[in-house]
């Protein structure tokens, strides 16, 4: 069994195995189903091909439906090469969502330090998981199903990204899609039947969502299929979910396929260059158990390696911005503003409201022996619930509710917070200074919800730059969080609007409390 396996072990029951015995035992039970469950998965090839038609650098949320698509014409052999090891069942356990970020699956990339942001979190930089495993970051993800709004796409296509609108990819998420839930809020003709991704719902369902769900309702807002197109409204969270597990694309997309002739997989495979002729890339290179490989594609080199690994090989491999390649003595194959133009969705995550009324995830209930029994045998319970996060909201905060706008926020509704499950405060990356002066309660209970605030469309801009020429060594990645005045005000409205939210009727019978012990070095404000 590999060492990262015995890692996700290790997180668990290093956590609680001496507090609570009988999660050892269940965990136990439950890892023993691993084999089994690896052997779902295309195997590891001992030895590749010297060419194949294509090579696809990743396996992750795309390159795993590229996999599955190219090896749907018989006469072409194609490669997936993927930096991580086999998805193992102990991900699959949604609640523990926020735990997979402290394992190797993910690439554990941080953002600089910053003057604008990050400054109470570790180091004054933000986590940023990414997924280093079959499945890529739909591993580590709060599986959250969420094809975006189709102004957007109609968006990039008027930019000139020819086949990008939304009449353009709308059939494809049709395709792929297996819809599971039945409830009356889902328009089932804007979903898809009997694809390969499934689309659910947790089984159970907090007291506290409904009520967030009806406080929509109650503050103007419709209840929402935010998959048809318009996100706009409140809803319960559509997954990728399947029996209340984890549908990540490998699972989706490669398990069927595994026993397809012309699909090798190379897994613990670092790429480290795009092997460049005249203009055209013609292969990679990789390392492996320390040794390095060279293969050939004859059609196309793919690189679906993610937002932060795929700027960094192109740059290693001569595409990139000639000064910052120059510097650093890489070749010059084509000089390009590579690593520029980063977005990332800037979030306020600490927004905690305690209740009065234990109807909140809290450190006993997630450990106990029944709940992780009701989720080993049943699929059922606590713990099918996506890392915690079981409501979501699409708003304009500038506009009254009813008129026509285009969403800027998006809340993300959590049945719980870092007052009632401790654990989850590494998950965020919160200094320890701030986080034993405002949010440890010392072994108090405490019930309570947060709500995540995002900015949908940010205006801040970042970039990713080599560190050095080395392939193993992390890029810099400069996240450039609020260097843009307008998603500060953005996430200010927000807070202002969750407190509408919980003061209406629907949140009245759990007596919700804004927690607003400050942050020391906030105080003053």
């Amino acid at each position: 069994m590999r060492w990262w396996v015995i890692s996700v072990l290790g997180v668990l029951t290093l956590a609680f195995a001496a507090e609570y015995p009988p999660l050892l035992a269940h965990v136990l039970s439950y890892l023993s189903q691993n084999m089994r469950y690896s052997s779902k998965e295309p195997p590891d090839t001992p030895k590749p091909k010297a060419e194949y038609d294509f090579i696809i650098v990743g396996a992750g949320s795309a390159g795993s439906v590229l996999a599955n698509r190219l090896t749907e014409i018989n006469d072409w052999n194609i490669l997936l090469i993927e930096a991580g090891g086999p998805e193992i069942m102990m991900m699959n356990i949604p609640m523990l969502a926020p735990m997979l970020q402290f394992t190797s699956a993910n690439w554990r990339y941080y953002s600089e330090p910053s003057k604008h942001a990050c400054m109470g979190l570790k180091g004054g930089r933000c986590p940023l998981p990414r997924g280093k495993v079959m499945g890529g970051s739909s591993v580590l993800n709060f599986m959250v199903y969420a094809r975006g709004d189709a102004r957007d796409y109609d968006g990039w296509a008027a930019m000139g990204n020819k086949g990008w609108a939304w009449k353009d990819v709308y059939p494809y998420f049709l395709k792929s899609e297996d819809l599971l839930i039945k409830d009356n809020w889902v328009q089932p003709e804007k979903h898809g039947k009997g694809g390969y991704l499934s689309v659910g719902t947790a089984p159970y369902k907090s007291p506290l969502v409904h009520a967030f769900v009806k406080a929509g309702v109650e503050l103007g807002y419709k209840i929402s299929d935010y998959n048809s197109g318009d996100i706009s409204g409140f809803s319960f969270v559509q997954s990728t979910i399947k029996n209340g597990s984890r549908m990540s694309t490998s699972q989706a997309f490669l398990h069927p396929i595994r026993k397809r002739k012309n699909l090798n997989v190379v897994k613990y495979a670092m790429v480290t260059k795009i092997i460049m002729e005249k203009d055209r890339a013609v292969g990679v290179e990789y390392i492996k158990n320390n040794r390095r490989f060279t293969v050939r594609a004859s059609k196309e080199v793919i690189l679906s390696a993610g937002a932060i690994n795929s700027p960094q090989l192109l740059m290693l491999s001569g595409i990139g911005p000639r000064d910052h390649l120059q510097s650093l003595g890489i070749k010059v194959v084509k000089d390009l503003p590579v690593g520029y133009n980063l977005m990332d969705h800037p979030v306020i995550g600490y927004v905690i409201y305690t209740v009065d009324k234990p109807v909140s995830a809290y450190e006993e209930i997630v450990t106990d022996a029944k709940v992780i029994d009701d989720y080993i045998h049943h699929r059922k319970g606590l713990l099918t619930i996506t890392g915690g996060l079981e409501g979501v909201s699409f708003v304009d905060v500038f506009k009254p509710p009813g008129t026509k706008s285009f969403p800027n926020l998006e809340i993300q509704f959590c049945t719980s917070s870092p007052l009632s499950l401790p654990f989850v405060n590494a998950n965020f990356g919160i200094s320890d200074e701030i986080y034993n002066k405002v949010y440890n309660m010392n072994g108090k209970k405490v019930y309570s919800y947060l709500m995540f605030m995002t900015v949908m469309h940010p205006k801040s801009r970042g970039r990713i730059s080599l560190r050095s020429t080395d392939p193993l060594a992390k890029p810099r990645i400069d996240i450039g969080f609020f260097n843009h005045p307008d998603d500060v005000k953005v996430l200010v409205k927000g807070v202002e609007f969750t407190k509408n939210i919980s003061n209406t009727r629907a949140f009245a019978e759990f007596n919700p409390k804004l927690y607003d012990k400050p942050i020391p070095q906030c105080a003053r404000h």
